[in-house]
This record gives structure tokens, sequence and C-alpha cells, in this order.
């Protein structure tokens, strides 16, 4: 794929970006007043709205530079398309000052790029940058056509639309796209419908940023099959900002369909998210959100990304009802990791300070002992505290109190989880085979990884157990989870491993 063949160019890829600002900066003059009427500067050819330019770049010119006069709140398109050779177009717009306002490597189809309904900031001169991937340092070539388009006249007056809102407007061929400012927070779940009332309008929408950034499209509602309307149904908003939704036809610009349309903007209710682990309700270290569940909906998913070695609790209360909460914390692959039904409280469950194994998207199921055949049912909240762990490189940390798991096999014979300690703690470390033939050993080192404890099979049925141990002094100390004979042994299988402090003796 494409983004394999790439990996090697980023690092120089990037050098040649801060590069490229130097050069917009030295070709952009101080804004002032008499900015529009200052001569074109050398090397900067001039674009104008709807009139295609041609070049070539090759391994001596790998970048040209054009310029154009822009107004406040105008909408513009900019597309460069390869026409002959390999080259890979990458494109930048800037502003007077040299500041880079929007750039594109794939934005539209192949490999061609696009910069689409970017709204320009103020009354300025723009220049647009076209060149290649990876800039000087990049090795494709050929011809490329460059256009710029105006899809939205410069107007402060944009709408504003509001959940629950429906609007309607129509797309005729000199005016191919309508714009609306939508105020979404952060884990908020969205619907856009845009629907066909006359015409033959071919609907498409677009959910953008404000700096012109599309970040989800729809041309075909999958929902209302044999028609050409448009619908987005329920994206999730990752950062609470001001939004822009496009409201056009299929080809946008270069389309040829026009008519009138309705256009319905809705939130999901927080209440109905996460009946399914594909529609898993955000939730963000530090939040606490509400719930409910009864024989109908007995079961609800919880998702929010994690980096490897975060420190998490979770804490499921039971707050009416005669819930008897149950929480399981699941990876990507849908495997259960941790799971509770006994929390502070005799219906509460909790997870207590879990180390996660790797970064990417986790799972919270907020359910009740039985699940799908229990009998409580009841409201709940649902607390997720965390925060990075204390250890580095390929140790995790673990905490007095906690659980985690692991995995031995022959290419990852051993895993390390580090601790601090005082001098005078008694500790528990207990290392259980939870499948296939693994033979357990646990071992404990001081910081200088000093060996000062191990265990092979105490805790029975081969399971290791260091019980007891009193720690020689304040400090870290690190847990090592192996199995018998090391990297020359012949078991394997996943682990629990416990931490708990028995008593001080300090």
């Amino acid at each position: 794929m494409r983004a394999r063949q790439r990996v090697g160019q980023w690092k120089t890829g990037f050098g040649a970006v801060i590069g490229l600002i130097v050069l917009a900066v030295a070709l952009a003059c101080p804004v002032s007043r008499r900015a529009a009427a200052a001569p074109i500067r050398q090397g900067a050819g001039v674009l104008e709205f709807g009139v295609p330019v041609t070049g070539a770049l090759d391994a001596e010119t790998f970048r040209h530079v054009y310029q154009f006069e822009g107004r406040a709140d105008e909408v513009i398109t900019l597309t460069m398309s390869r026409t002959a050779g390999d080259l890979d177009p990458y494109l930048l717009i800037t502003d007077g000052r040299g500041t880079i306002l929007a750039s594109s490597d794939d934005g539209g189809p192949g490999w061609d790029a696009v910069i689409a309904s970017k709204r320009l900031p103020s009354d300025d001169r723009y220049f647009v940058i076209a060149t290649r991937f990876g800039q000087e340092h990049g090795s494709t070539t050929g011809e490329y056509a460059l256009l710029l388009e105006r899809v939205g006249a410069g107007t402060t007056n944009t709408p504003v639309i509001h959940y629950g809102d429906s609007v309607y407007g129509r797309i005729a061929p000199d005016s191919p796209l309508a714009f609306y400012f939508l105020q979404a927070e952060r884990g908020d779940v969205v619907n856009i419908a845009l629907r066909r009332t006359s015409g033959d309008l071919d609907a498409h929408l677009d959910l953008a940023l404000t700096n012109g950034q599309i970040i989800v499209s729809n041309d075909d509602d999958p929902a209302a099959e044999g028609t050409l309307d448009a619908a987005i149904t329920n994206y999730t908003i990752m950062k609470t900002d001001l939004y822009l939704i496009v409201a056009t036809r299929f080809g946008r610009e270069a389309g040829n369909t026009s008519g009138s349309y309705t256009l319905t903007v809705t939130q999901t209710p927080p209440e109905a998210l996460g009946s399914t682990l594909d529609e898993a309700r955000l939730i963000d270290y530090g939040s606490v959100l509400e719930g409910a569940l009864d024989d109908e909906n007995p079961v609800r998913y919880f998702r929010f990304e994690a980096q490897r070695g975060d420190v998490i609790t979770v804490t499921m209360q039971a707050a009416s009802g005669n819930l008897d909460s149950l929480v399981k914390l699941v990876d990507s692959t849908e495997a259960v990791l941790f799971s509770d039904s006994e929390g502070s409280g005799q219906r509460d469950a909790r997870i207590p300070a879990y180390t996660l194994p790797n970064t990417g998207t986790y799972y919270l199921v907020a359910t009740r002992v039985g699940e799908q055949e229990g009998r409580s049912e009841g409201t709940y909240s649902l607390r997720l505290t965390g925060r990075p762990g204390v250890a580095g490189g390929r140790a995790l940390e673990i905490i007095y109190g906690a659980t985690v798991n692991g995995l031995i096999q022959d290419a990852h014979s051993a895993e390390e989880h580090v601790f601090f300690g005082q001098a005078g703690d008694v500790l528990r470390i207990a290392m259980e085979r939870t499948s296939d033939d693994l033979d357990p050993l646990v071992t404990l080192l001081d910081s200088d990884r000093k060996q000062i404890a191990f265990d092979d099979d105490s805790g029975g049925d081969q399971n290791a157990l260091i019980d007891g141990f009193a720690l020689p002094h304040d400090g870290m100390y690190i847990i090592v989870a192996s199995r018998y004979q090391g990297e020359i042994g012949q078991t394997s299988g996943a682990y629990l491993l416990t931490l708990e402090l028995l008593r001080s003796d300090r």
C-alpha cells in the first residue's frame, strides 16, 4: 500500500515542510493597506478563479509558487491534478505573512491534492505552493494542472444551525454549495441528513473544520436506498469546536444536478448510545457518565483512547433500583482484560489501578451480574480516571492492590512490572497461570536489578507465589514474570499477576 511505500520519506518530508515555511515567509511581504497594490513578486505566477494553469516538476524544479487576491470569508477550492508522469502532488496555501493555512497530499482522487471549501480569513494576497510529496527530497516527477475555484461568496452571514433544526435551501448551477456552522461538543454524536425535495439533485454532504479540512463525507445514505439523499449518521465529535456543514451535490462544483433540499441536524441522545461495541459512547479520563440498565438494555459500552503504560481506575456505582453492577475492561480485539462485580459498595463494581498494555482503543462494558440473564436493574454512574505510568521502556507499572495480565511465549519469555515501596512493606506477589501449560516463575529485583526474591511453585498447581516478603529499603522494585527455565523453557500461556501489601512494619 502507498502508506508503507512512504514510511522512509517522513523524516525528510518534515524537514522539507520547515524549508517551505521559510520559503513562504521570504516570498510574502508584510501585510498592509497597500498590499493589494504591491507588484507581483518574481517567480510567483498569478492564479485567476476558474482558469487552470499547468506546470511540470522535476529534480531541479520541485515546486512552483502562485498568488491570488482573496476576500474575507470567501470560500475557495484548490485542485492540483497529475496529468503526466508519476508525480505525487502536494499543495499548500499561505496568507500574505507566509502562515500556512491549509495543505493537502491526497485530498482528491488517486494521488491528486485538493484543498476543499477553504474559507479565507481576511482580504489579503494569498500564495499557493504547488510541489510534490517530499519536496526536494521527493522522487516523483511529471506534469500537473492547478485550478483555483470560488465556491462561496465572501460573506459573514453563514447561518448557524443547531441540533433539532431543519432548514431549506437550493443547489443551483451558479450556487453549488451551501454552508452552515454547527457548534458541537466533544462526545456529541451527530446526525446530518440532506434530503432532495425537488429537481434531480444528487445530494452530497461534507462535515469540515472551519479551515476547510473535510473530516467526514457522504453521498448516498445507506438507510435510504433507491434515493439520491445523503446522510452522515452517528458521527462522534472528537473536539469541542465550531464545524462547517457543506450541503452540495455529487461532484460538488463540477456536478450537474440541481434542486431544492431539506437539511436536518440532530444529536443522538446519550441514553441511546452504547447499545453495541461499534456504537460505544466516548468517555475521557476524569469523566463521570450516567446510565440505566434493565431487561431491555442490560449492557452499555463505552470507549476511550489510551497510551501503553497508562494506569486507570474504573468505578461503577449503583445509584437506584436493585442494580448489582458488573464492569469489564475490554481491548480492541474484544478480549476481556479485567472484570469486577464487587467494588466499595455491595452492589458496586471497581477496576483498581489497571495498567494498560498497549496504545490504542479500549472499551468499558457496564452491565449487571448475570448480564443478559441477570435480574437486577437501575441507574448507575461510571467513573474513569487515568494517568501516565511512571515506568518507561518495556516495563509497565503496577501498584499495591492491582492485578495485571500478560502472555509468556517463546518469542517473549519474560515481562517486567515496576512499583514503588518503602522499607518494611510486607508483600504478597502471586503469578497465576490462566491458559495453556505455562509454568510461572516470578522474580523480585531491586532498583539495581539485584535478585532479592523468587518463586516457582509455591502457589500450587505450578503457580508462583512470593508471600510475606519485607522490602529492605525505600525505592523502586521490579517484578519479572516469566516461566520455569526462562528463555530455554518449554511452557507458554497467559497469566495474572497480583501485588498486595499485607502490612507495613516500618
